[in-house]
């Protein structure tokens, strides 16, 4: 298991002790993390998060990516976002 793999299923696990909805898609290399967020407008947004080696690249419905490494910090900082929410 990579640190990659590692990090997304420590987002997934924190999100759906939260109660967000989250869904592992597809297998391998190929597999992907969405997790659904309501905004402050009351619609729903998704981040997908997809492993890269031990990176991760989190990409927005609206197809924006960045490309993050797997390190506590970053971790922290996605656990945030349910925070501002």
């Amino acid at each position: 298991m990579t640190a990659g793999d590692r990090f997304m299923k420590k987002v997934s696990d924190y999100y759906n002790d939260l109660g967000y909805p989250v869904t592992w898609e597809g297998e391998g290399s190929k597999r992907s993390l969405e997790v659904q967020f309501k905004a402050e407008s009351g619609y729903f947004t998704s981040m997908i998060f997809s492993p890269s080696g031990n990176d991760i690249i989190i990409k927005d419905e609206w197809g924006r990516e960045q490309k993050i490494k797997a390190t506590k910090g970053n971790l922290d900082m996605i656990k945030s976002w349910s925070e501002h929410r």
